[in-house]
């Protein structure tokens, strides 16, 4: 079977803007820009959103041929094919609008948010930086909307997001008195990987991510859904 007649299937978590389920169809920047690079060889994907061991799980038993929205480290240069950048992704601080609040990258995060309460997604790893913060700086919530609500809602100082994230989320929550702190931010390139023995499908996709870049698709995508494109 031709890989135009056969079907691609990925994996990734949910994780909007850039992969999420509304009214039972997948949306998101990061799933139309990998449709679009495959559509460019008239080839289909299907996706599944699943929990990220879900989804490591189903790349281990090959139930899928690859997974997207992943950071590329040696342990998983081990078992996967990685692409070019898919984006590069942004996590920066946000405050609400008034504070006087301003964090340079030439110096220690923890000595900057003296007296400052940090709010973070719990379970989540920003960078060494921030995950190794005392405790007492830093309050835990469970979900995104929870650390916009925090913020706004006075109980805490200072958030950390993904900048597509917090915006999309400001955007759908109405959410208008915060802003972003300026002078720092952590940036990780994120990539769609395959199975080792779909070189093949990660060449396709290069040559078809190159082509809608060109094209002004990839621009078009990132502006559907409010957000810059970052590469």
């Amino acid at each position: 079977m031709s890989l135009q007649q056969r079907t691609i299937k990925l994996v990734a978590d949910p994780y909007p803007p850039y992969q999420f389920k509304e009214n039972h169809l997948i949306k998101g920047i990061d799933y139309e820009i990998i449709r679009s690079s495959f559509w460019e060889h008239k080839i289909e994907i299907k996706v599944d959103l699943l929990p990220w061991d879900m989804c490591m799980d189903s790349l281990k038993k090959k139930e899928a041929d690859g997974i997207f929205q992943i950071v590329r480290t040696p342990e998983r240069e081990g078992m996967l094919l990685f692409s070019d950048a898919l984006r590069t992704a942004k996590t920066i601080f946000f405050k609400r609008i008034g504070t006087d609040v301003e964090i340079g990258s030439d110096m220690g995060i923890e000595s900057q948010l003296e007296d400052t309460l940090l709010g973070v997604l719990s379970g989540y790893s920003y960078s060494p930086d921030i995950d190794d913060l005392e405790k007492s700086i830093k309050r835990e919530y469970q979900s995104q909307e929870g650390l916009l609500q925090a913020l706004t809602g006075n109980e805490v100082d200072l958030i950390v997001m993904d900048s597509g994230v917090a915006y999309h989320l400001m955007n759908t929550m109405n959410v208008k008195n915060i802003e972003r702190v300026p002078g720092y931010e952590i940036t990780r390139e994120l990539h769609l990987a395959f199975l080792k023995d779909k070189e093949e499908l990660k060449d396709l996709f290069n040559i078809g991510l190159r082509s809608i870049r060109e094209k002004g698709i990839y621009e078009e995508i990132f502006r559907k859904y409010g957000v810059f494109a970052t590469n």
